[in-house]
């Protein structure tokens, strides 16, 4: 009798143990690449990025066609602080989806993070040129200003200090002014830049 009782607790905690295991999404058994980019998009917008990554890497691995999940990746990476993945993320995206304006502008992130300032600058440069007042609409903090510090910024670095004052007066702050012919303003130009920063 108590070896019947014993094979049937052992049974029934098989089956929930089976049912539950159904249950769960994250290990993406039985899911498609686009159930998993939804999955991972929810997890995305939780801030969860290293779990979105994750499920856009997973839904890949089912469908290297499914560029959407390049897009994601590269967001959710670009959030991480994976700036390299981020970067490889986007370049395959827009290797299928040309003229992607918020992929170019992740991708311009991603190259300035990793101080590849000559090849921030034309990114930043299409993704503004196409829209001034950009946003990332899944994530609208990350925005216009971003990518014209960005760009502000990579100017300085290559030594282009008449473009980054251009910048820095069309899109940060107008009233600013310096002379980067000098190395006085080329200072106070360095200054502005460090305020926007952390300001």
């Amino acid at each position: 009798m108590n070896k019947r009782c014993f094979l049937l607790i052992a049974a029934l905690l098989s089956l929930l143990l089976l049912a539950y295991g159904c249950d769960d999404d994250d290990d993406g058994i039985g899911q498609t690449a686009q159930q998993l980019i939804e999955q991972g998009l929810a997890k995305f917008d939780a801030g969860d990025y290293a779990g979105a990554s994750g499920d856009f890497n997973a839904a890949l691995g089912l469908d290297p066609e499914a560029y959407d999940a390049y897009f994601w990746l590269g967001w959710a990476e670009l959030k991480h602080n994976h700036a390299g993945l981020a970067e490889d993320a986007f370049v395959s995206y827009l290797a299928e989806k040309t003229g992607s304006n918020d992929a170019t502008a992740g991708l311009a992130l991603a190259y300035h993070a990793q101080d590849k300032f000559e090849d921030a600058i034309p990114a930043a440069e299409e993704a503004l040129g196409a829209d001034p007042t950009w946003s990332f609409s899944r994530a609208p903090e990350v925005d216009y200003q971003d990518l014209a510090l960005v760009l502000a910024h990579s100017y300085y670095e290559t030594g282009d200090f008449s473009q980054c004052l251009i910048v820095v007066q069309t899109y940060l702050n107008p009233s600013f002014n310096a002379n980067t012919s000098t190395p006085e303003g080329r200072r106070a130009l360095a200054d502005e830049l460090e305020r926007l920063y952390t300001g």
